[in-house]
């Protein structure tokens, strides 16, 4: 039996929304720099719109304006909503960045 008085709440402490802030902010400048210094192939492209659909995906995701099954939360900020979940989720598009990347030849 559950006690009353257990919270359903998970606490994160305060700089993890500012750590996800920032790792979606690098992403788009690796995307850049990969784009100048690589040079993909058919499936490298493949992989970066996968990347750059989750990175998109993860986005709505985290600022509330898709519809997600896991719940509506009212108190639902842009800066306040952003927990382990998001940062879990924003490692995607990092990864299908980096098999492209792997598949790529560095460019002249």
């Amino acid at each position: 039996m559950l006690i009353e008085s257990m919270s359903d709440f998970f606490y994160e402490p305060v700089y993890i929304p500012i750590l996800v802030l920032l790792l979606g902010l690098l992403y788009l400048g690796i995307l850049v720099n990969s784009f100048t210094k690589i040079k993909f192939n058919i499936t490298g492209y493949f992989l970066i719109g996968i990347s750059i659909t989750t990175y998109l995906l993860v986005g709505l995701y985290m600022t509330g304006m898709g519809y997600y099954l896991d719940g509506h939360a009212p108190e639902m900020l842009v800066f306040g909503g952003f927990g382990f979940l998001e940062l879990t989720l924003l490692t995607y598009p990092y990864i299908f960045l980096t098999l492209a990347v792997a598949l790529g030849e560095k460019g002249e």
